[in-house]
């Protein structure tokens, strides 16, 4: 193989040799030297092939063998380069695609990095761009093991981590730490209080004494059951208290919902912008200077890939959309649908281990809004484990 490349880089030609004395033709090349292969007798002479330096050197022999030579073929580079020396732009043209081929396969092109439990894709791209590991990164200038050490540092939740660059793609493995059970501590003594003011509607303790009955009411501190319990023995035992003690908390929210909004809507009227990325440089390829008073923005990026492989350019397209601004007043009907999706919104997403008894809205018209007043009773788990120390 080795030897047809040399050969193709060089240059050969196949001729054909007519006349009388073939083998003193033979014996008159190898004694010069001359490397002569592909040897097939025909009629009255021979075919062959050698190097284009060799063959222009043997008019000689070949007129002392009285042998008339023809060229029949000619292969290699220098045939290549003679039959597209007028068209110098394709040669120069095929040297800067090498030339920047073998550039940019020193840059990161593409970072595969798979979500994971509790870290997202661009959390994980994140972390790696604090370290200057991004797309478009020189190769060499990353320390693979420093920033591996780095993100477990700053991550508590990565057990371990594995960065592998293959050609000019880099991919993430991450494997979390597992969870720490969350298992209860039974052994340090505490009681149980009220962590808000309330009236008890059911009690189910599990450990320590009960000081409180169904349907009384406590404040805020009030010590529900007691970690200190007297035995048969008449001996005193401190255990770590656990029970459910529900009782109904009143809670006060209020809301200003104005009378008059507005609000905005989008329109037919659209202008593209066109941006294209190579690695981490940008360049507009277009021009718009049309704008909007008021507009929205989107932008979104496509990124070029070959036979599976990413590419390191990516197409860019903002959008700028104008929006129409329309100020609508609120009737009576349309307030008290708000003021009841807003109290809604407050029981599903901050109370949701409540469970709601009662809601009562009262409203009083300001100048240009409504305020809204609501009383909530939820039923709800007020026991709150307190510690204490048995030498106090």
């Amino acid at each position: 193989m080795l030897l047809r490349l040399i050969r193709w880089s060089k240059g050969y030609v196949d001729f054909s040799a007519y006349g009388k004395f073939p083998e003193r033709f033979i014996n008159l090349t190898t004694r010069n030297g001359i490397n002569v292969w592909n040897l097939k007798p025909v009629q009255n002479g021979l075919t062959a092939t050698m190097q284009v330096y060799d063959y222009k050197n043997i008019r000689s022999i070949a007129s002392k063998s009285k042998l008339r030579l023809r060229v029949t073929g000619r292969h290699g580079l220098p045939f290549y380069a003679q039959r597209y020396k007028q068209r110098a732009g394709l040669l120069i043209g095929a040297v800067i695609g090498i030339v920047l081929i073998a550039v940019l396969s020193k840059f990161i092109w593409y970072i595969d990095a798979p979500p994971t439990k509790s870290l997202s894709t661009s959390q994980i791209l994140s972390a790696l761009e604090e370290d200057n590991v991004k797309v478009g990164s020189y190769i060499n200038s990353i320390d693979i093991e420093n920033t591996e050490r780095k993100l477990i540092l700053k991550n508590e939740q990565i057990g371990w981590i594995s960065l592998n660059i293959m050609g000019s793609t880099m991919s993430v493995n991450i494997e979390e730490k597992a969870p720490k059970p969350d298992t209860p501590d039974f052994k340090t003594p505490c009681n149980i209080k009220a962590n808000n003011d309330g009236v008890i509607t059911s009690i189910k303790t599990a450990r320590g004494e009960t000081k409180v009955m169904k349907g009384s009411g406590v404040v805020k501190g009030d010590l529900l059951v007691s970690g200190i319990v007297e035995t048969k023995q008449e001996t005193i035992e401190y255990v770590h208290a656990s029970a459910e003690i529900m009782a109904d908390v009143i809670y006060k929210k209020e809301y200003t919902i104005p009378q008059s909004y507005e609000y905005y809507s989008l329109t037919d009227n659209r202008t593209d912008r066109y941006m294209c990325g190579i690695l981490n440089f940008y360049f507009p390829c277009s021009l718009s200077f049309k704008s909007y008073d008021d507009s929205v923005f989107a932008s979104r990026k496509e990124k070029l890939s070959f036979n599976g492989t990413n590419i390191p350019i990516e197409l860019i397209t903002q959008s700028e959309t104008e929006v129409s601004r329309t100020e609508v007043n609120l009737d009576k009907a349309t307030l008290d649908k708000k003021i009841l999706a807003q109290s809604m919104l407050y029981e599903v997403f901050e109370k949701p281990e409540s469970r709601l008894v009662s809601r009562k809205i009262t409203t009083k018209t300001g100048s240009d809004s409504i305020i809204a007043e609501i009383s909530y009773i939820f039923n709800e788990n007020i026991a709150q484990t307190s510690e204490f120390s048995v030498t106090d």
